[in-house]
């Protein structure tokens, strides 16, 4: 169990994220991202403790939707434990990464 819930909050260029992004929470990601109008998004991680492959696939979709229709994700500042599995899984080669 996580010690701050899940939350995902607009900003100006996207989104933060905090929390643990799963099954439960990853499709809150998904919508959020498909209702913005903004053509980059940026995504905040930088409070997020935990993300399993659910959590993972929803970015990596996120970003190719976004791909596909001229725009683009940009992960901002990634936690370490995030930053880590980018890292694993070596699709940190294929998102867009902002510290």
């Amino acid at each position: 169990m996580t010690d701050s819930p899940f939350s995902i909050t607009p900003t100006d260029l996207g989104f933060a994220v905090t929390g643990e992004i799963d099954a439960y929470t990853a499709p809150a990601i998904a919508a959020a991202i498909a209702s913005s109008r903004l053509e980059t998004i940026e995504l905040d991680m930088s409070g997020v403790e935990f993300v399993d492959s659910s959590g993972l696939r929803v970015v990596i979709e996120a970003h190719q939707q976004l791909l596909d229709n001229g725009g683009s994700l940009i992960l901002v500042r990634p936690s370490p434990v995030v930053q880590r599995l980018f890292d694993i899984s070596g699709v940190h080669e294929y998102l867009n990464i902002a510290e």
